[in-house]
């Protein structure tokens, strides 16, 4: 027995099954690398989003903007959030009610928030300049379509930051919403527009404790009793945005949502009396362990007595993981050109780097592992990339997009989720 321990990590049987159903397949013959999905995994997680936390749940588009995980959504139950025009007309066409669509974004156009609000979009106002240009084109509206909309200020609680200060999106300084500091014309601004029926929150997700986002619930929620107490209960929606924190170390999805969901009806129960239509956006808590890249191993090196194997997936894909090594270190397991799992038993581990696709030097994506000896044509499964991986896809090096796979665990069979990118539709989109 090896007295040290792998980095070639066990993993879930649907895994071992889908590669070796890819290679059955005969799929990297002609593809490189791609994404495996399985969906019912996706399935049961919003089940379980929507059965404990009631309401409107909605899925952050910009985590997962592919058409036929967009109408997989729908299919569950959810409804859409979106940070950009490009991301509303993905939701639209998708085939999201509406009125179940979320437009947030720092910087809407007038056309944009025009478009939004002729289409019965719930908008989340950032800034009072924004709230301006709305209230202008508002006013062109008959006051039937005026009672017909719900608009809400996104606040910013203006709370510490979680462990990646990048991602904190609450903080005293952020250049997302409105900070509490302005308390007189958050009042004022809800006094003046009747339309102005929702609250909105998002402090962040990853990096974030469940209690941290819900001191943050607390303390807005302090803001809108006080409102409602004037104005005769006008905020009838409160929208959380953020989402769950993912557990990136294991297989084991931790925290869960009944366990937030549980955290919010014990402190703040006024979210599941009635009062208030309940909106949350997860998205990397929906998807991020639902999927898995997979890429063969094109060549194989020692340099300087470290063994280096070349693949197809880095900073083309996992871009956080590339430009911030370690904070978002993924797991990865090796598998035989058999797909048979490797853990180093018999070969013996070796210090490892998993170089990608792209020409600079940092475009690792997994550094100085110890791992099984990589030899060409064994495959490499990076885990945990079901999420914001397609939807920050780089073009640097004019790299394809992967096909993207659904592993149907019923059928064991394959599903085509979507082609991969052509040389031709690169080539369109420089041209």
């Amino acid at each position: 027995m090896n007295p040290l321990v792998s980095e070639s990590v066990e993993c879930l049987d649907w895994k071992h099954k889908a590669i070796q159903k890819c290679i059955e397949k005969g799929i990297f013959n002609d593809e490189p690398y791609i994404m495996l999905y399985n969906l019912e995994e996706f399935r049961a997680k919003a089940k379980e989003a929507n059965e404990n936390l009631k309401g409107l749940q909605t899925m952050a588009v910009k985590c997962n903007p592919v058409l036929n995980l967009l109408k997989e959504a729908i299919n569950n139950g959810l409804g859409a959030e979106v940070a950009s025009y490009g991301e509303l007309i993905m939701a639209e066409r998708a085939g999201f009610e509406p009125s179940k669509i979320i437009f947030d974004s720092p910087i809407k156009t007038k056309k944009e928030l025009e478009y939004a609000l002729n289409l019965g979009c719930v908008v989340n106002v950032d800034n009072f300049q924004e709230l301006e240009v709305i209230e202008k084109i508002i006013s062109g509206f008959s006051a039937e379509k005026q009672a017909s909309l719900t608009l809400g200020l996104r606040i910013n609680p203006q709370v510490d930051a979680g462990k990646l200060e990048d991602l904190s999106t609450g903080v005293p300084t952020s250049k997302f919403g409105i900070g509490m500091e302005y308390r007189d014309e958050i009042v004022a601004a809800y006094k003046r527009n009747s339309w102005l029926k929702a609250v909105h929150l998002h402090i962040g997700s990853q990096g974030f404790e469940m209690d941290q986002t819900v001191c943050a619930v607390e303390k807005v929620m302090t803001l809108v009793k006080d409102i409602n107490v004037e104005l005769k209960q006008q905020i009838s929606v409160f929208n959380i945005g953020g989402g769950l924190s993912v557990n990136f170390d294991t297989e084991v999805t931790t925290p869960t949502f009944t366990q937030y969901a549980n955290q919010l009806k014990q402190r703040v129960p006024e979210l599941f009396d009635g009062s208030f239509l309940l909106i949350t956006e997860f998205g990397r808590g929906y998807w991020a362990k639902c999927g898995v890249i997979v890429s063969t191993v094109e060549y194989t090196k020692t340099s300087g007595n470290r063994n280096i194997a070349i693949v197809h997936v880095g900073g083309n894909m996992c871009v956080r993981t590339i430009y911030q090594h370690p904070i978002w270190k993924l797991r990865v397991s090796i598998f035989d050109g058999k797909g048979q799992f490797k853990d180093g038993e018999q070969d013996g581990l070796y210090v490892t780097d998993l170089a990608g696709p792209l020409c600079f030097a940092a475009d690792l994506i997994a550094k100085q592992r110890l791992l099984p000896l990589v030899s060409q044509s064994d495959y490499v499964m990076v885990h945990d990339c079901g999420a914001y991986m397609i939807s920050a896809y780089s073009h640097y090096n004019l790299r394809l997009a992967p096909p993207i796979y659904n592993y149907n665990i019923n059928t064991t069979e394959l599903e085509l989720v979507k082609k991969g990118e052509t040389i031709q539709q690169k080539v369109d989109f420089f041209s």
